[in-house]
């Protein structure tokens, strides 16, 4: 797809990190794309570049470009793909040092309700501080222990006019871990339901 590059961050060791447009990837490739990927995570990702989401924004994109680096080196070595996310991830906490703590604070503003549920604003990267590195996008209380049950909530770094379809899944999601569903199939319920959701959305526009 072209226009997925939106402007060259860095260059180390022979690999490009772009800042990439993660809600066109999204909506068009693959609605699992993240905070950041390289080739042995996402094939699609040319082997020697990394992607990172533009809407993590300044702050953030050095510790994730530093974790991504760090995963794919290790994979190109031959680590599996489970020991390479828990070893970037460990870096990554490591760069960011924030102690764990009570992120409701990182409330920014209520957004409204959704099946009876808050529908919180947050700041994403308090949350990874100081919570848990790899919320992104969204989540609920019945995913992680730090979001009161009765809430969603919507990272900020997600631009506003993608919020609907993030919310989409998040509903979705809750509803089936709610009625016990465990979270890896309602995920994947979740996310068939965001993709038609996206879907939507184009035709309409």
């Amino acid at each position: 797809m072209r226009g997925i590059r939106v402007d060259r961050l860095d260059r180390i060791d022979g690999v490009t990190v772009y800042r990439v447009d993660g809600r066109r990837i999204r909506d068009r490739l693959d609605v699992e794309f993240t905070n950041g990927h390289h080739h042995f995570s996402r094939p699609y990702v040319p082997a020697h570049e990394v992607w990172l989401d533009r809407e993590g924004g300044d702050s953030e994109w050095p510790f994730w470009a530093e974790r991504q680096l760090h995963e794919r080196a290790l994979m190109a070595a031959g680590a599996s793909y489970l020991e390479a996310v828990r070893r970037g991830a460990h870096r990554e906490r490591r760069l960011r040092g924030g102690e764990r703590r009570d992120v409701r604070s990182a409330r920014i503003c209520r957004l409204g309700t959704a099946e009876g549920r808050e529908v919180w604003l947050v700041s994403g990267r308090e949350v990874r501080d100081h919570a848990y590195i790899d919320f992104t996008l969204g989540g609920h209380g019945f995913r992680y222990r730090f979001i009161p049950k009765g809430e969603i909530w919507i990272d900020d770094a997600v631009a506003p006019e993608e919020r609907p379809a993030i919310l989409h899944h998040e509903v979705v999601e809750v509803g089936h871990m709610r009625a016990g569903m465990a979270y890896a199939p309602a995920h994947a319920l979740a996310s068939d339901a965001e993709i038609a959701f996206r879907r939507r959305v184009r035709v309409r526009q």
